[in-house]
């Protein structure tokens, strides 16, 4: 009986029909001291889904491990295929859960809100909108329960693990598509075409008053009209849960100087190697929700819970203005010029800071006994609101010339893969083509000296240049008026800071598979300098510094580089611009994109 009260209480008005027995979660059938378990949930939601014509069930997978993936499909108009949905004029909100498995606060949050749908307690939360939510996304880390996984968390007392079945974070995997999970979920972004995403999760870190906490990309990476959009309509979403009581704020709490919190944060600018940082790419504004892990379990599924109920209500009434930014953002990424400077890496810039009102707990300095150095201790006893500064705007660190296309030569069959995994359109050269492109040459490669993400990611410099090159039938022509243009230019221009390039998909490019033995090398060199005199003059030149002079490859390297016989293509990424679009002939190879009708 206790659990059913409390669960009464959590919600802003009292349920009009009483929750059933059956129907009440293991958080709250234990007081929030446990979470489900995959099989709960999926007992949970078929319960749900018998329950209610206006839920579906259904998975997409499988994980690594083969486990199916839970997916339920909210829809007043009973539109649960997607094929279907733009036969409602609703934007369709897609809703992502436990992608860190072990912060379950979104899954507690989704079952409990769709259980108030489907006893039609708030049915009126489907009126302006379709809901498409992945429960639990991390099966393979929400399998993994024990005690000991998040060690900064306040409870559940047990719970799943951070990474999937093969060590991946997902959070980090949205560009490279590693993962299953990630390939299904952009599989499923695709066909339901999200006109909003929001990513729960659950903090690491600092100390705070509230409970929850919400943000969104800013310039550059979410357009314009999507971020003014979300800019009038989160705030107003936060004040509804502040009027039930529960704090929260405004900002990704993510401090510049964690030993000065005067210094303010730095909450700019989102990768899309995140889902907040990559969905706007797509054109899709992105909201990420943070409850606060220190707060205790059933708070912050409380908070988690009011926040999905406002946000789903008030974008109901806001669908007319989502939907048109939504269509001027698209037709902005289909029809951008060739030639536009895009900006594909950013940081904070201090230079435009914002001031914000952060409240937080009075704080003083000791030395950790473990470190050795002053850490920041707060007394949740004292209340205390400071205002810092917040790096809310970015100064571009790389931009690029837009391309019209790109062409990847044919034998890179990953790099078709992962133009597949995110609906970017294609075709192939149906025969050989001699052509003038834009390449990349990169040099002076630098290798993370320790794998992330199950990769070595590189850094070069890379120098554009125009050359005559000769592509073979089957080789990849990816034009970019679509609306995944920003996708692909993420994806493929090699300074992007999470393109395959830089993830090490495309490393064998650097790497000569030829050499010159010096034996040989010796004989053509003197050739070469007898018949050369201007190369004499350089050769004597170089002799001339010490440091060349004493590096035998070096040495090598000049000469060799200047054979027939070196491999020109060294350097060479795989990835090609045209200023032009390609009249291509045959069928096209890659999953269309597009937004739907019209």
């Amino acid at each position: 009986m206790f659990a059913l009260a409390f669960a009464h209480r959590l919600g802003a008005e009292r349920p009009q029909i009483p929750i059933p027995p059956d129907l009440l979660t293991r958080a709250e059938l234990t007081s929030f001291r446990k979470t489900e378990s995959t099989d709960e949930v999926l007992a949970f939601l078929t319960r749900l889904e018998r329950l209610s014509p206006y839920l579906r069930l259904s998975f997409i997978g499988p994980s690594e491990e083969g486990r199916r993936i839970p997916v339920v499909v909210a829809s007043k108009e009973k539109l649960f295929d997607p094929a279907e949905r733009f036969k409602s004029a609703k934007p369709v909100v897609l809703v992502v859960n436990s992608i860190h498995a072990g912060e379950v606060d979104g899954t507690d949050a989704t079952l409990r809100l769709l259980r108030d749908i489907a006893l039609t307690n708030r049915l009126a939360l489907l009126d302006g909108v379709t809901l498409v939510t992945v429960v639990v996304y991390n099966v393979d880390g929400h399998a993994r329960v024990s005690q000991y996984n998040r060690p900064n968390q306040n409870g559940p007392e047990e719970m799943g693990y951070r990474a999937n079945g093969r060590g991946l974070d997902l959070n980090r995997d949205f560009v490279k598509a590693d993962a299953r999970e990630t390939r299904a979920l952009l599989a499923l972004a695709d066909a339901w075409k999200p006109d909003l995403f929001v990513d729960d999760h659950v903090t690491d870190g600092a100390d705070f008053q509230a409970a929850l906490t919400v943000s969104y990309a800013n310039e550059p990476v979410t357009p314009k009209p999507l971020g003014d959009w979300l800019k009038a309509l989160v705030p107003k979403a936060l004040s509804d849960v502040e009027k039930e009581g529960v704090a929260t704020g405004a900002a990704y709490v993510e401090f510049r100087d964690a030993g000065d919190p005067m210094k303010g944060f730095d909450s700019s600018v989102f990768s899309p190697r995140y889902s907040s940082g990559y969905f706007p790419l797509r054109n899709v504004p992105s909201i990420l929700v943070e409850t606060h892990a220190l707060k205790p379990f059933g708070e912050r599924v409380r908070a988690n819970e009011l926040f999905l109920r406002a946000l789903l209500e008030r974008t109901g009434r806001a669908s007319k203005e989502l939907l048109s930014a939504r269509e001027t953002a698209r037709a902005a990424a289909r029809g951008m010029s060739v030639g536009s400077s895009i900006v594909v890496a950013a940081e904070g810039d201090p230079e435009r800071p914002e001031t914000i009102a952060f409240p937080t707990w009075e704080w003083s300095e000791a030395v950790s006994p473990v470190t050795g150095r002053p850490v920041v201790r707060y007394d949740t006893s004292r209340k205390k609101t400071i205002r810092i500064p917040s790096l809310e705007h970015a100064r571009p660190t790389v931009t690029v010339p837009r391309p019209a296309a790109y062409l990847i030569p044919a034998g890179f069959s990953n790099v078709e893969e992962r133009l597949k995994a995110h609906g970017i359109r294609y075709e192939r050269l149906p025969a050989a083509r001699t052509l003038a492109v834009g390449t990349y040459r990169a040099s002076a490669p630098v290798f993370g000296k320790a794998s992330y993400q199950g990769r070595v990611r590189v850094t070069a410099t890379i120098a554009r240049g125009l050359e005559t090159r000769t592509l073979a039938a089957g080789s990849l022509y990816v034009p970019l008026d679509t609306e995944l243009a920003n996708v692909a230019i993420a994806l493929l221009e090699p300074e992007s800071p999470d393109s395959l390039f830089a993830w090490g998909e495309l490393s064998s490019c650097l790497e000569e598979k030829e050499y010159m033995d010096t034996r040989v090398l010796d004989a053509l060199a003197e050739q070469m300098l007898a018949k050369d005199a201007k190369l004499k003059a350089e050769w004597d030149q170089r002799l001339m510094d010490p440091k060349f002079a004493s590096d035998r490859r070096a040495r090598h390297r000049f000469f060799y580089e200047k054979t027939p016989f070196f491999d020109e293509t060294v350097g060479l990424v795989p990835v090609f611009r045209l200023d032009a679009p390609l009249s291509v002939s045959g069928a096209t190879g890659g999953a269309a994109s597009g937004a739907g009708p019209g």
